[in-house]
């Protein structure tokens, strides 16, 4: 049957025991080595429960052997674990359950668990636990027997919502446990007297205003903490009850105990789950993902981010260590050092103090920028040039110069040259250490509006050449070329002049040049990247490239070469890759650091492949590790208009200088470094995963397989992940696409090339559509390949397998007869042929451009990767493994244009509005099976939230996304959506849409009429893009006007200046009873040719199985909690006019507990669902087609999954007879079953 591969969930128990950190995520136990960070061991715990504590305690033999309860829901599970040698490795532990039948389970919820001192029994010790249930009963334990040997009940029956033992024995034993009532009550169960049922409560503290989470005590001190749902953390001082806890006495009368608030903080911005007490500090992990130390005064001592999501659910503190574990929903684990510990950094807002210049009366700083390694510089209103040695602590004049008092702007290189603008035009070029040996001249007729200098790909030395640009009045933009020489000081040459395109805030910010091809690209203050060369001719030059508005409307901040791409940073908080080739940039990948974080003002690549984010949010500046997703520096200098400078390394650690308030303060901290050893499992997903899509196997040169998949989640995130469960499970994110701005609710892959039968081979990648919230559709081409492949990604070991990413696992038009999946994609290409200007332009509210493309697939290169500053190479184990390439290739989204009055009185003006609807499923197919002549045409069906179901077609040339039918047919909420395709007498494919609604009805719609049309109009085959210049004069076409409007390639529509060329509109004429103009841009599909009321409510899941030539079974899963399947039969006396009826239907009404919310129809025999109820259902179906066609369901076999919240449920199968399924939802969880038709 089904058996369990592989577990990710969120991590719910942690525990330390010595130098191990014990971590429960589901019902696997993982083990890791806290001095190593490495992952030693992973063992299934429990059945059918999560593990939601972790107690520890030593063992029999030593200080190297624990003894360990693990318990979840009402299971029970006692381990023994010890270590071998002194070095741990994966080998030297041992991990051995005490009951080898497996867990135990009681009658109640358990909330806590206590190690009790041991008993001599008969000359032996017997070990004895005390276990805490969810009505506030106490059951003593056997754990020798696995047994109860007493169960004692408190006065107070209550819920509880948790529970702390405090003491080691039976007889001093306590439990102090948090109620429904916010009250934390405290009584002994060995006070139970004879004839009592119940035993009464000692005390009571109050004072919360929501119910109690956690409870903690420390016995040293005699404090305890409390963490309530009120978002408060309370820390108690108790007096009396440690006494008896040391002497061992019953200290039986309330009066003796005494409870004294020390004081109720609030630092957590929602829920607080759990909280720790140690010697100095007070430790809590909240619903806000975040863990926040406090010293005994209620002061806020560090705050650890790293968590993604809204909660980290357990945690864990080692005093003797200096170290905290927390685990989050994100099922990452992490450590964090104490402060105190000798390891921790100090805090990341540091220490500040202000510098004093020496300044003239009525002087003040205005401009400030860092100058190598250890220089500050300053010019103030008068003109005067200052600079500040961090060593010594010294402030020098450098220079005065009455031109540039007001107005000065200063820019500095890499190598100590000094570049100055006035407000006259004059620009004054030194070099820091020789003031005097300087270039002045009058360039300008108005001011200098900003000077750069150029980033090279290969690094300037003193002597060589340098790259200045001025940038003046009316976009006039002038390359400088610097020569230095030991005697004949500098020298300053004009190179070339450039002209920026028109726009109100038409400036420089940022350039790069390329040495390879002398590309220069810049980035202005509009938010647009040009791209130039230098040409001969007095004449300013022109860009050949133009990406309009790439970095919204606020600006571009920096343009840096890496790895030989190109990454741009804007005010609209993003950072993007680029290929640059001949024809200019081409965009790769768009990313964002964090919401919120809307200035980004450049990256650091550090040398340990580290990437920085350096910012600003709102009024902090912000150093931002994006591996370890946590900030290293933050502080308030009031915002990013301010002038600002930062030495990120000097002897006195990390420097950040800033004006405020006419004063220069100083920001002082140890070191910007992050803690990457510190991460122990990486995160996934913050949130819910909603979709779970099977990409293809890929093997590394070790010639382990890894099945790569593709998942979306709540967090707006898609992550392509490998997954390998031999010789040992672990899953591992090659690349994550940050582009929408809403849930991705769901994915569809299909293969790059039209193929069929058994000649799929490994060598095309696949297209990735996903869409979600904001009525949001993007594509990109995702490519897997082995590290060090030199063969364009061809795996050289073992074969790569792919299946198409549709579900018809024996059509012939989508996947092998002969049952093994074709090979994985590899390496893609990304650079594009021939100039071109950008008429895909940027759509604002995803934050990336589109840029158009009219090459063939076969004319792409493939002399590059497709690197990413937060990617590294991933390994498994310590052997090489897999990389993954990803290029955005369009964009589509939904607008409506309405209406609307600015001010009141004004002329009403029509403004596009983005359309609040949501993808709720998809299905894509090849263009070239419909016809062999559309290869480059892929096209897609969208179940979507306002009742329609909508056809687009991908053009892989044009790289655009086009609309070009509709139906309301449904008047609800589609939520599922699927395709197959049928073969008449005369040889011609028939393709078939199927769709689901919340009024229970699926509809099987012909839709070949409308994809033939949109193949034969004239006008969906898109203009070769115009290879101009966007600049002053450039002519900009109008966007269409129809009722919903598109954005091809993320198309700004608030945005008049750089509209982009119109869309093609598809004029179709089709002769067929079901189909109707709306509008001049798409067609409408009236009726479906079949309509089957199968459920009750929603039709959450459909799967499309082909039985011959002649008949399909349709299985569908709905809210009704039941399970249909149809066979639908094509009538054989229409051949050339296919006619498909239903003839036989057969159901199980109650499949599952709950909403099933995926079905899989696996082979010509089992069928698959997944449901909320955690459960993976396999059903057998039998068909019988003559003399009438009947068709039967019955029940095979339930799998319990310990993944909450199932989403959905892919299968896939490894070319051997083994069938895999995976299910998401807060988490993934992989099974195997061998084929039940084998």
């Amino acid at each position: 049957m089904m058996k369990t591969e592989y577990i990710t969930a969120p991590v719910t128990a942690l525990a330390f025991a010595g130098n191990l950190l014990l971590a429960g995520e589901g019902p696997c136990l993982h083990l890791y080595d806290v001095t190593s960070t490495k992952h030693l061991l992973e063992q299934h715990v429990l059945k059918h429960a999560n593990i939601h504590g972790i107690r520890t305690a030593v063992g029999r033999l030593g200080a190297d052997c624990w003894d360990v309860a693990l318990f979840g829901q009402k299971s029970l599970q006692l381990v023994q674990i010890r270590c071998t040698e002194s070095a741990i490795k994966r080998e030297d532990v041992l991990v051995t359950p005490v009951n080898q039948l497996g867990d135990c389970e009681v009658h109640d919820w358990i909330w806590d668990v206590c190690w009790l001192l041991p008993r001599q029994t008969k000359g032996q010790d017997m070990r004895q636990l005390a276990l805490a249930l969810g009505h506030n009963t106490v059951v003593l334990w056997d754990a020798e027997a696995q047994r109860s040997i007493r169960e004692v009940h408190c006065q107070e029956k209550c819920i509880l919502y948790c529970a702390h033992f405090i003491g080691t024995s039976w007889s001093d034993l306590v439990l102090a446990a948090g109620t429904v009532f916010r009250e934390v009550v405290l009584w002994k169960p060995c006070d139970q007297k004879e004839h009592q049922d119940c035993v009464s409560v000692l005390q009571r503290i109050s004072g919360h205003q929501g119910v109690i989470f956690s409870v903690c005590y420390h016995p040293p001190t005699g404090r305890l903490c409390t963490a309530s749902d009120d978002r408060s953390v309370r820390l108690w001082q108790v007096a009396g009850l440690q006494q008896g806890l040391d002497t061992g006495t019953a200290v039986g009368l309330p009066t003796a105990w005494q409870f004294e608030l020390v004081f109720e903080v609030y630092g957590h911005g929602s829920r607080v789950w759990d909280v720790q007490l140690t010697q100095d500090y007070v430790i809590s992990v909240g619903e806000d993902a975040q863990c926040i130390v406090w010293n005994m005064r209620g002061e806020i001592i560090k705050t650890f981010r790293g968590h993604k999501g809204n909660s980290i659910w357990s945690l864990a503190v080692s005093e003797q260590q200096g170290l905290v574990a927390t685990g989050g929903g994100d099922t990452s684990t992490r450590l964090w050092e104490l402060p105190g510990s000798g390891l921790c950094q100090t805090e990341v807002v540091g220490t500040s103090s202000t510098l004093d210049l020496p300044l003239s009366l009525g002087d003040f700083p205005r401009s400030l920028v860092s100058c190598l390694d250890h220089l500050f510089l300053v010019v103030t209103d008068q003109g005067s040039l200052f600079s500040y040695n961090t060593t010594t602590c010294q402030w020098r004049l450098v220079l005065q110069d009455p031109t540039y008092s007001s107005y000065s702007l200063l820019e500095v290189s890499a190598q100590g040259m000094v570049a100055m603008g006035s407000l006259a035009g004059t620009i004054k070029v030194f070099f820091i250490s020789a003031p005097n040996a300087c270039w002045e001249t009058e360039v300008y007729d108005g001011k200098v509006l900003s000077l750069t200098w150029m980033e090279t790909l290969k690094a300037e030395t003193v002597s060589s050449l340098g790259h200045l640009l001025s940038c003046g009045p009316k976009g006039e933009v002038i390359w400088w070329t610097t020569q230095t020489g030991e005697e004949a000081g500098i020298a300053v040459q004009k190179t070339a002049t450039f002209e920026l395109p028109y726009s109100r805030q038409r400036w420089l910010t940022c350039a790069l040049l390329s040495q390879k091809d002398s590309t220069l690209v810049c980035g202005d203050r509009r938010g647009s990247l040009h791209c130039y060369r230098k040409q001969e001719g007095d004449e300013p030059t022109q860009p050949f490239q133009t990406l309009i508005g790439i970095h919204g409307k606020t600006g571009v901040t920096s343009l840096q070469m890496y790895r030989s791409h190109v990454y741009s940073t804007g005010r609209d908080g993003h950072y993007r890759q680029f290929q640059l080739g001949a024809t200019g940039l081409q965009l790769l990948k768009n990313n964002r650091v964090y919401k919120g974080f809307d200035w980004l003002e450049k990256l650091t690549f550090t040398k340990d492949g580290e990437v920085l984010a350096l910012g600003f949010h709102t009024s902090n500046f912000v150093v931002w590790s994006l591996s370890a997703n946590e900030p290293l520096l933050q502080v308030q200098c009031g915002g990013g208009h301010r002038a600002w400078g930062i030495l990120p390394s000097t002897r006195q650690g990390a420097l950040f200088a800033y004006i405020k308030a006419r004063a220069i303060q100083l920001m002082k901290r140890p070191s910007i470094s992050s803690n990457k050893r510190l991460i122990l499992k990486d995160s996934l997903h913050g949130r819910e995963i909603t979709c779970l899509k099977f990409l293809g196997w890929a093997s590394n040169n070790e010639g382990a397989q890894h099945a790569i998949c593709a998942t979306s989640s709540e967090d707006t995130t898609i992550n392509i992940v490998a997954l390998k469960h031999k010789p040992v499970s672990d899953l591992v994110v090659l690349d994550t696409i940050q582009d929408h701005i809403s849930s991705v609710r769901c994915l569809a892959v299909c293969s790059q090339h039209a193929t069929s039968g058994a000649s799929q081979h490994a060598s095309s990648p696949k297209l990735l559509f996903s869409g979600g919230g904001r009525a949001q559709l993007k594509c990109y081409r995702v490519s897997v390949s082995s590290h060090g492949d030199s063969s364009g990604g061809v795996d050289k070991v073992k074969p790569c397998y792919e299946e198409d990413g549709s579900k018809h696992q024996n059509s012939k038009t989508n996947t092998q007869q002969d049952g093994h999946p074709p090979k994985v994609s590899v390496k893609e290409t990304c650079e594009p042929q021939g100039y071109e200007s950008v008429n895909s332009l940027l759509d604002t509210s995803a934050g990336e451009s589109g840029p158009g493309n009219n090459r063939t697939l076969q004319q792409e290169s493939t002399d590059h990767s497709c690197d990413v500053p937060d990617t590294e190479l991933t390994t498994f184990d310590g052997h090489p493994a897999v990389e993954c390439h990803i290029e955005y290739l369009a964009c589509h989204n939904l607008v409506e244009r309405r209406r609307r009055k600015k001010k009141s009185g004004a002329a009403q003006i029509e403004e596009e509005e983005e359309v609040e609807i949501r993808y709720m499923a998809l299905t894509a197919w090849q263009g070239g099976q419909v016809d062999p002549h559309a290869a480059h045409l892929f096209f897609l069906a969208a179940a979507c939230s306002d009742g329609f179901l909508r056809l687009f077609v991908y053009d892989d040339r044009q790289r655009k996304i086009e609309l070009f039918c509709v139906s309301d047919f449904h008047h609800h909420c589609v939520l599922s959506v699927d395709h197959f395709f049928t073969t008449t007498a005369d040889g011609s494919t028939h393709t078939y849409v199927i769709s689901g609604a919340t009024d229970g009805q699926i509809a099987v719609w012909n839709v070949t009429p409308v994809l033939l049309a949109s193949l034969s109009s004239d006008d969906i085959t898109a203009q070769e893009t115009r290879n101009v210049s966007l600049g002053a004069s450039a002519e900009v076409a109008q966007p269409l006007t129809t009722e919903a409007t598109k954005h091809q390639g993320g198309m700004d529509p608030s945005t008049k200046d750089m509209q982009a060329a119109a869309a093609p509109v598809l004029k179709m004429q089709v002769d067929s009873g079901c189909l109707r103009k709306t509008g001049a841009s798409k067609v409408k599909m009236n009726s479906p040719d079949v309509l089957l009321e199968s459920h009750q409510s929603g039709v959450n899941a459909i799967s499309i199985w082909r039985v011959d030539s002649h008949h399909y079974l349709v299985a569908s899963g709905g809210d009704d909690n039941s399970l249909q399947i149809t066979l639908l039969s094509l009538q054989k006396d229409t051949p050339n006019k296919p006619v498909i009826v239903a003839t036989a239907t057969s159901s199980a009404h109650a499949a599952h507990a709950a909403t099933i919310t995926d079905v899989h129809i696996v082979d010509s025999c089992t069928i698959l669902t997944a449901s909320v109820d955690q459960r993976v259902n396999m059903w057998m179906y039998q068909l019988i087609l003559k003399p009438t066609a009947q068709c039967h369901l019955s029940f095979l076999h339930g799998e319990f999954c310990h993944i909450a919240d199932i989403a959905g449920l892919e299968c896939w199968n490894d070319g051997c007879g083994e069938q895999y399924m995976a299910v998401c939802g807060h988490g993934i969880q992989l099974l195997s079953s061998a084929p039940l038709s084998s």
